[in-house]
């Protein structure tokens, strides 16, 4: 066990790539669409897609990291650009978006159209060497029922058509209902990751192993059978609620000089940072737990499934 060093970067599981097999196969595919983008020349697309809470805006910060190199930004070059579409896109506010990820000053300018800002964005990815640009939140461009949306989705096809970029939209489970209502975006967009929660399989079990490897203290076996369907539960399989209730235990071990992270400290982290309001019969870590999932009434998980789709 590490020696807790207060003046040192606080430990958190955030700062490190948690490489289960379900994010090295996504990472794989968004490195091998982005290479086939290179080799071809013309733009590709892929669409990342699974519920709140599984790691898909981690997933990007690697694959934008991979991306980078020693001359990134160099020369004003920028090899990647990540932008969150608006809640209620349109041709216009989707422009403003992009071009103020490229930082452009005149990304408000209420004078310009739609067309006057494709035409800049389209000026300032090739000038500026991107190679990829990443869609988050793009359900939106689904659950915005209007044309608006649909006219935003033909654009992006719109800038496919002008570049030789990558482009990839990162959303709900439903985004992949934009593809079968554009039938040029989904020829565009052919590769889809689903990037769901885990499931109470060896990967999760292997997820769970890889964590405790990287933990600064000591703890109980994580891959205990036992424990391993505690952990499920009380994350639903989401890698979010795993690392908010190990990154507490972790503090509270360190902060109280604990000899390690044991079932009750799991109990309090668990109580801190997943559901204040648990009980010893629902709260997975408690030796009085039920066993049933937290999906009833104002429980953690109710209707997760429903609404992440």
């Amino acid at each position: 066990m590490n020696t807790f060093n207060e003046t040192a970067l606080p430990f958190s599981l955030r700062h490190h790539f948690i490489l289960s097999p379900q994010a090295d196969q996504a990472l794989t595919r968004l490195i091998e669409v982005h290479g086939d983008t290179r080799r071809a020349g013309t733009s590709k697309g892929i669409v990342i897609q699974g519920p709140s809470g599984v790691g898909k805006s981690t997933l990007i910060k690697e694959f934008v990291s991979e991306l980078k190199s020693t001359q990134d930004g160099e020369n004003g070059k920028r090899r990647v650009l990540v932008v969150e579409i608006p809640s209620s896109p349109t041709k216009k506010n989707l422009a403003t978006a992009i071009l103020t990820a490229l930082n452009d000053p005149y990304a408000d300018a209420r004078r310009y159209s739609a067309e006057a800002k494709f035409a800049r964005i389209i000026l300032l990815l090739t000038n500026l060497g991107v190679e990829a640009v990443v869609l988050d939140e793009a359900q939106h461009l689904v659950d915005y029922r209007r044309n608006d949306a649909y006219e935003a989705a033909d654009w992006i096809k719109s800038m496919m058509n002008e570049t030789s970029i990558t482009f990839v939209l990162v959303g709900l489970k439903r985004t992949e209902g934009l593809l079968w209502a554009n039938e040029q975006l989904r020829r565009r967009f052919s590769a889809t990751v689903d990037y769901d929660r885990f499931m109470l399989t060896e990967q999760f079990v292997t997820l769970l192993q890889v964590i405790q490897d990287l933990l600064p203290v000591a703890s109980i076996s994580f891959s205990e059978k036992t424990l391993v369907s505690r952990f499920h539960l009380a994350s639903f399989g989401l890698i979010d609620y795993l690392i908010k209730t190990i990154d507490r235990a972790v503090w509270l071990v360190q902060h109280r000089k604990l000899e390690g992270i044991d079932l009750g400290v799991l109990s309090e982290a668990f109580r801190d940072e997943v559901w204040s309001a648990a009980t010893d019969d629902r709260n997975p870590f408690s030796s009085k737990f039920d066993l049933k999932p937290l999906v009833g009434a104002r429980e953690p998980f109710e209707n997760f499934d429903v609404i992440a789709a």
